[in-house]
């Protein structure tokens, strides 16, 4: 009697088995190119991070070379350069920062990457790798010139709605650049409405260089730094501002201004020079300037009211 053996069933034969394999690769390398669900039209993160990396070394190129950088035309032509190097639109870059923005994992780690080369590369700058370092610049002097109080409260009882502020001239010229820096928290309860920080440059001649900046209602203490240089060959008369000001004001503060510096950065073995040079441009406004002794140390002032516009003090 003869025994039948069952015989093996093959799922597929050879030609099926080598569309199978093909299906299974292409549907792995469309899963895995997909799996962080972003979109065809979103950079992917090596690219975003190369353009953002090249964004913010354009930033800090303008923040000290012009000092209003914000509103200079320059900064249009630079960041437009970087999308053509990279070979992006600008509704690309936006659309894509938006997605980003919605997806905030995958936007952390880019800015991990970001973070990262920045420093290595401010690591390599501080190191001369790019150029040789200034000694111009090391011989540069830093002084504080501020002469008021450090900090400052505005409640409901102050005496003052806005912190005005002028230092006359002490030697100041040209190419000195002024930093301003400072914490400021503004409660949601303060009243005032369109608060904004205000620097100026004051010339002999009415000239005026300034830079303004949005302050928030939202209790966040922010640190604000302003640089400024004196960059007209004139006179200057003095270094002034508003370290909070406000377009109206209904009668409740509630805002904090601390540590504040006003530093004078300028190279002493080039004031003369600088001097005679602002001399030649500018004869008629031009004086010999008395030297004014700058406070090393930061001491009780007196109090300071405004009253009917003016500025009171009293010991």
């Amino acid at each position: 009697m003869t025994v039948l053996k069952p015989k093996k069933i093959m799922m597929f034969n050879q030609p099926n088995k080598i569309i199978f394999q093909l299906f299974f690769i292409v549907g792995l390398m469309l899963l895995f190119s997909s799996c962080d669900g972003r979109p065809s039209d979103v950079l992917n993160k090596s690219k975003m991070t190369k353009v953002l990396v090249d964004m913010h070394k354009t930033d800090a190129y303008m923040s000290q070379t012009y000092y209003n950088y914000n509103n200079n035309p320059q900064k249009d032509f630079y960041y437009n350069y970087i999308l053509k190097k990279y070979g992006i639109t600008k509704a690309q870059f936006d659309s894509s920062l938006v997605w980003y923005t919605k997806n905030p994992r995958e936007f952390s780690e880019i800015y991990d990457d970001v973070i990262a080369q920045l420093t290595t590369f401010r690591r390599d700058i501080r190191r001369g790798k790019y150029h040789d370092i200034d000694t111009l610049e090391l011989a540069k002097v830093k002084v504080n010139i501020w002469n008021k109080r450090i900090k400052y409260v505005l409640t409901k009882d102050s005496a003052r709605t806005h912190l005005d502020f002028d230092v006359p001239n002490q030697n100041f010229m040209y190419q000195d650049t002024y930093i301003l820096k400072f914490l400021c928290r503004i409660a949601p309860e303060d009243s005032c409405k369109k608060q904004r920080i205000v620097f100026r440059i004051n010339y002999t001649n009415g000239k005026i260089d300034r830079i303004y900046k949005t302050a928030y209602h939202d209790s966040l203490l922010r640190r604000y730094t302003f640089r400024l240089p004196a960059i007209r060959k004139l006179k200057i008369k003095s270094i002034s501002g508003q370290l909070l000001a406000s377009s109206a004001y209904k009668g409740k503060l509630n805002a904090t201004i601390d540590s504040i510096s006003l530093m004078r950065s300028f190279n002493p073995v080039f004031q003369d020079s600088l001097r005679k040079i602002v001399q030649k441009a500018d004869p008629k406004n031009f004086k010999e300037l008395k030297t004014v002794p700058v406070p090393n140390k930061q001491t009780s002032s007196p109090t300071e009211k405004i009253r009917n516009g003016k500025m009171l003090k009293t010991q």
